[in-house]
């Protein structure tokens, strides 16, 4: 059996005993984000009746779970700003009153703002509407990459300002140049690059 190594360290390492309590797992995990600086995992879940948010100490200690009913079925989740003021940003599948959305909530779970419109699937940018997010990225300069499309009507990437405005819009539903079926994730390294 072979390591997988990066400059001579390992990648990641199974711990079979993390986290202590595995039986707060009563959903399908569908998403992790860490704050390594002050060492909480959010763990986000799918189900009916299960808390959609667990928080874990990096050592696997259980916390808190968020009983926010303002959340239906979580895809991507992002950790923002870690060392200065932490948010976690949450995209939402759900094709209820709540879905169609991306929510940023305090480390505490406490729903801090939410984009797009509520229960309503669309391709508007005036008011800004998704179709099932898939995923999210927030630059440290405060700009949002968001990835709108896991099967629904947009297949595309949208740029935010830090002020929430649209900067571009890219993709169309395909298979050529330019064009996205069903994206899924969206990353940017520190020279901007998409």
């Amino acid at each position: 059996k072979t390591d997988y190594k990066l400059t001579g360290k390992p990648l990641y390492r199974l711990d079979i005993s993390w986290p202590k309590n595995p039986e707060h797992f009563t959903g399908a995990v569908f998403g992790v984000a860490v704050n390594h600086i002050t060492g909480l995992v959010y763990v986000a879940q799918r189900g009916d009746n299960v808390p959609k948010v667990l928080v874990f100490s990096t050592y696997g200690d259980f916390l808190q779970a968020w009983n926010t009913s303002t959340l239906e079925m979580p895809h991507g989740i992002f950790l923002a700003n870690a060392s200065s003021n932490p948010s976690v940003w949450i995209t939402d599948v759900g094709s209820g009153p709540y879905g169609h959305t991306i929510k940023q909530y305090s480390p505490a779970g406490k729903l801090l703002q939410v984009l797009g419109s509520p229960g309503k699937a669309g391709t508007d940018v005036r008011p800004l509407q998704f179709d099932q997010p898939a995923e999210i990225f927030v630059h440290s300069s405060g700009e949002i990459y968001i990835v709108d499309g896991d099967g629904g009507l947009n297949n595309r990437l949208i740029k935010l300002s830090k002020d929430l405005e649209v900067l571009w819009i890219h993709g169309e539903k395909g298979m050529g140049p330019g064009q996205f079926y069903i994206p899924h994730s969206v990353a940017v390294d520190s020279f901007q690059r998409v």
